[in-house]
């Protein structure tokens, strides 16, 4: 006798749709043939949802025609098994008791055998980490819970849309700032479970603008901050970070015996403060997202209520991993565990991608959608888009424009130097998706040996 496996509740649904075929409405968003245990009951189920999305009747009748040369109805009694199904039918304000109770069973063999198949991974040797990545990917193909509504209405939609823009009207809701005050008054903040792209090509300070959001938030009091570490070592984004509160740049400390002691004191006093901060990194071995999720989640709970965890970020994206198999395909399915692991967590969650090195080769080097490299998906999953683009650094590698003899003119050599004065030590941030809002671009200053930004509308001075 199968395990987990209730025959009168198939029987009786199956029973209920041959009678109405109209009850398939109160359990067709949820209901699959896969989650009927017995094989004939699953082809009976396929052949009545056939035939309804023919347009066509499904009864006892049409059934026993379609179903002919079907050995295992036979065996059960052919016409007369369906005859017996109809009669065991119940209305259709009871059917989607007896589909919940049909896709709680599934649910329960599905669970058993993936315990029954980590044992035996286990038994034969493999690695724990292994048999759990495989454990927590098989947990997103639960099946949806009959219970969610498969629709809502417009009245209810707009009542509870009115009460949430009733609390950001009082100041009870707040969406996440990233602190950057030209970034923020464009992207009016990001909301719970949005997943943001920050790209740009090599060198253009991406982790740097990625490290300064997730500091304003761990230091704003009340927010934690996860940041997902696949590229750098702990060790070296740590440095990063107390290099912006010293001013220190972080080169100075690959520089054996020629460190100051003025600027050791200063970046180790930084390193003391850069430490309060509620922010937990998540080392670069963490690598497939079920197990990034699981590590966010551990983070949120040792936070606590006192300062939840209210951004992740990863860095990058294309260095993380999940089930599938050309390349394509598993940074497509990145992509859309990374959406779902958002909105789980209730979270933004902030994904930083490398853009294609053909950036290099254009005139204008600001970069579009089109340059996400690996998958489209990135960009179709993704709230917001924003690009990081530093003029200075381009310019800088193409020098001054040759003329026809190959040698550089007196107004050619002033025009460069004018062209990187204008550009110095600024980042343009370019938001070229927004679905919440407007596309524009973000001036901001920064020194990137030093991992720090400011507000250029300010005119701050800082002294670098």
């Amino acid at each position: 006798m199968t395990e987990f496996y209730t025959p009168e509740a198939e029987q009786v649904l199956l029973g209920s749709l041959l009678v109405n075929n109209d009850s398939l409405d109160q359990v067709g968003d949820f209901l699959t043939a896969e989650h009927f245990c017995d094989p004939v009951h699953r082809r009976i189920f396929e052949g009545i949802t056939g035939r309804v999305a023919k347009g066509h009747l499904a009864s006892p009748v049409t059934m026993k025609m379609a179903l002919a040369n079907d050995e295992g109805l036979k065996e059960l009694g052919g016409p007369s098994y369906l005859a017996r199904l109809a009669g065991a039918g119940v209305g259709p304000h009871s059917v989607r008791h007896y589909a919940r109770a049909v896709v709680t069973d599934a649910s329960r063999r599905l669970l058993s055998d993936m315990a029954f198949q980590a044992q035996e991974g286990l038994s034969g040797g493999a690695e724990p980490q292994e048999v759990a990545l495989r454990l927590m990917h098989a947990l997103q193909t639960l099946p949806e819970s009959a219970d969610e509504e498969s629709s809502v209405s417009l009245l209810k939609a707009m009542t509870e849309a009115v009460a949430d823009a009733r609390e950001v009207y009082e100041g009870k809701r707040t969406f996440f700032k990233t602190g950057i005050r030209a970034l923020d008054e464009i992207l009016k903040g990001l909301a719970p479970g949005d997943f943001c792209l920050l790209g740009g090509a090599t060198s253009m300070g991406k982790t740097s603008v990625a490290l300064e959001i997730a500091k304003n938030a761990a230091f704003r009091g009340g927010q934690g901050v996860a940041f997902v570490s696949l590229e750098m070592t702990h060790r070296e984004l740590a440095t990063r970070i107390a290099s912006s509160f010293s001013r220190v740049p972080y080169s100075a400390l690959r520089d054996a015996g020629n460190m100051s002691e003025k600027d050791f004191r200063a970046w180790s006093e930084g390193a003391l403060q850069a430490a309060q901060g509620a922010l937990r990194i998540v080392p670069k071995h963490v690598r497939d997202v079920p197990a990034i999720h699981a590590a966010c989640r551990r983070i949120n709970r040792e936070f606590g209520p006192g300062a939840p965890l209210s951004l992740v970020v990863i860095d990058y994206v294309q260095l993380a991993r999940a089930m599938g198999g050309k390349r394509y395909e598993m940074m497509t399915e990145v992509s859309i565990q990374m959406k779902h692991m958002a909105g789980m967590l209730g979270v933004p969650v902030i994904g930083l991608v490398q853009l294609s090195r053909d950036i290099g080769y254009r005139d204008d080097k600001r970069p579009m959608l089109s340059d996400i490299k690996e998958t489209g998906q990135l960009e179709n999953d993704a709230d917001q888009v924003i690009f990081c683009h530093r003029e200075e650094y381009w310019l800088e590698r193409e020098g001054p424009k040759l003329d026809k003899n190959g040698s550089v003119s007196v107004d050619a050599q002033l025009d460069w130097e004018a062209d990187m004065a204008a550009c110095k030590n600024k980042v343009e941030l370019i938001v070229r998706k927004n679905r919440h809002g407007r596309l524009a671009t973000a001036m901001v200053g920064c020194h990137l040996p030093t991992a720090r930004f400011w507000d250029l509308a300010a005119q701050e001075e800082m002294a670098l």
